[in-house]
């Protein structure tokens, strides 16, 4: 079987089972956001890692990778990857993947997500995703309700 992510992830071998809706689902949002400078990411970085109360990430921005994440570390190596919304995803894997259930694009990393949109983006996008995660049949896990 031929390796399909990047870096030491834990729970490598586990089943992606919901990345395509879950993609699909952000596609449908139609995003308007602005790029991001590099210290505006890694203000952004840093401010969700406090939050979730792990080690900020190393963030790579190297032009020659594709955008990833990993426990320890980010890619985005593209100005189009450089939006709020984009490190939201990424910085929700890096926190899914310092806690207890790692799953890639699962139910704890879309619940993480919808949490991270909703403290750090707005009301209105997370409701916005939380929709399209209805329509798609994104699974989620959601500890809070306010």
């Amino acid at each position: 079987m031929q390796k399909n992510w990047i870096g030491d992830i834990p729970n490598a071998n586990a089943r992606d089972y919901q990345r395509k809706r879950l993609y699909s689902a952000e596609d449908a949002c139609l995003w308007e956001e602005k790029m991001m400078t590099i210290k505006e990411v890694k203000d952004l970085v840093y401010k969700i890692s406090q939050w979730a109360e792990i080690a900020p990430p190393k963030l790579v921005t190297d032009e020659n990778n594709i955008p990833y994440a990993t426990a320890t570390k980010i890619c985005l190596p593209a100005p189009n990857t450089r939006t709020a919304l984009f490190v939201a995803h990424e910085m929700s894997h890096v926190i899914n993947y310092n806690g207890n259930n790692p799953d890639h694009h699962g139910k704890y990393f879309a619940g993480t997500y919808l949490k991270v949109v909703k403290e750090f983006i707005g009301k209105k996008t997370y409701n916005n995703l939380r929709k399209a995660f209805n329509f798609y049949k994104v699974k989620y896990l959601l500890e809070f309700e306010n």
